[in-house]
């Protein structure tokens, strides 16, 4: 972001949040694709409203996983012409507020399974 590449910090916002759900994932045992249908695997997998408070976050970051790298994604010009600022910062605000959720999730489930 500090760059410039505000294209650039949405995709590894992205990544950066589905990695994080994909190794919770891997951890309880599961292996999905997706971040929209990552999250609702750990809601299935663990409680229903597991990720609902990221449910948004999980969406918008999940739409700069395409338009963000490919130069032909989006008519009228490469990524790094149709992202800003104010995108780059929304999108690691969510990728954090996905990772936080995440990882207080893991910690309950290991504080129960230490019980």
């Amino acid at each position: 972001m500090g760059a410039g590449l505000h294209h650039w910090a949405c995709f590894l916002a992205e990544q950066s949040a589905q990695l994080s759900v994909k190794g919770f994932l891997h951890g309880i045992g599961g292996a999905p694709w997706g971040l929209v249908g990552l999250g609702a695997s750990v809601s299935a997998a663990v409680e229903a409203a597991a990720l609902s408070e990221v449910e948004v976050s999980l969406r918008r970051l999940a739409r700069h996983y395409i338009p963000a790298r490919y130069p032909d994604a989006v008519p009228g010009g490469g990524p790094g012409e149709h992202y800003g600022p104010e995108d780059s910062q929304e999108a690691i605000a969510d990728a954090a507020a996905v990772l936080e959720a995440v990882d207080a999730l893991w910690r309950r489930i290991v504080a129960a399974s230490e019980r």
